[in-house]
């Protein structure tokens, strides 16, 4: 699901000691292209290379924009320059946003890219503990589904980051449910709607009646709705302990695999230790 631009880091000293310069965010939000190289979401900078693992890929950077803004540090305001992306994000992002867990994106930079002499963007991780400042909190908003919250240390600075349209394909199973569900419920809202074309004959329901039923199915469909993304949510965690699962037995399988090449097999049995120069000697008539 895309999002729309958020602040990912600003030029300056980071929290550990590094420069990051103005000129680098410039070069990498100019030259960034997916096709060239595309930019990946992960976990802490840890790239797993199981599928479907915790240290899996979670989204995909789209693309990459400077601004200059206002930051403050120690009531001082400084302007500076900040590097802004947008993201495609998967519903194991979200998942883990909304329990309050890697709030922060932390930029991957590569100084020298294939030989360019200027930055690109290598990955983005989401973090607990960014090491660039003024980066924003990212929140998803229950009360707005479908939208990220934005937020620095000052509740008051908070703003909703609206998704970009959808394009109505479905990503996994999750998401085929409630674009089924919710064109069930289009159905339903068209019929209560009282369409000129719909309907005809004795049973067709007067004006009143009409309005009536699209008045209590307005007041229930958020309910529908709901209930629909809960069923999406349960989804999305019963496939996430599925590849847990499949992690673990692989590993186990491993291990099995291991332990046979190095265990002797059924029936075998060792030679005596050699004597050697200590042992008995037998006395032979040759």
């Amino acid at each position: 699901m895309k999002t729309k631009k958020f602040r990912l880091a600003v030029a300056g000293a980071t929290v550990d000691g590094r420069e990051i310069s103005a000129d680098m965010l410039r070069e990498m939000a100019e030259g960034y292209d997916p096709n060239t190289y595309g930019a990946r979401l992960n976990i802490e900078h840890i790239r797993g290379v199981v599928p479907g693992s915790d240290f899996g890929a979670y989204g995909d950077v789209l693309e990459l924009s400077t601004e200059e803004v206002e930051i403050k540090l120690h009531d001082k305001v400084e302007k500076r320059v900040a590097l802004f992306g947008t993201f495609d994000v998967d519903d194991k992002a979200k998942a883990m946003n909304k329990a309050g867990q890697k709030l922060y994106p932390s930029v991957e930079i590569q100084p020298n890219f294939a030989g360019t002499g200027k930055a690109y963007l290598m990955g983005v991780a989401l973090t607990d503990s960014p090491a660039s400042i003024a980066t924003e909190r990212m929140q998803f908003n229950r009360q707005m589904p479908g939208s990220l919250v934005l937020r620095t240390d000052d509740a008051e600075s908070a703003f909703a980051l609206t998704f970009a349209e959808d394009d109505g394909t479905p990503t996994d199973a999750g998401t085929s449910f409630l674009t089924k569900l919710g064109g069930m419920l289009d159905g339903f809202a068209a019929k209560f709607g009282g369409d000129a074309d719909a309907g005809k004959g004795d049973d067709k329901p007067k004006a009143g009646q009409a309005g009536d039923a699209a008045a209590a199915f307005a007041t229930l469909r958020p309910m529908f709705e709901d209930m629909g993304k809960a069923f999406s949510t349960e989804i999305g965690k019963l496939q996430a302990q599925i590849a847990d699962q499949n992690d673990s037995f692989s590993l186990r399988v491993k291990k099995l695999e291991d332990q046979l090449k190095t265990d002797p097999a059924p029936g075998y049995s060792a030679r005596p230790a050699a004597a050697g120069a200590q042992g008995e000697l037998v006395e032979t008539d040759c």
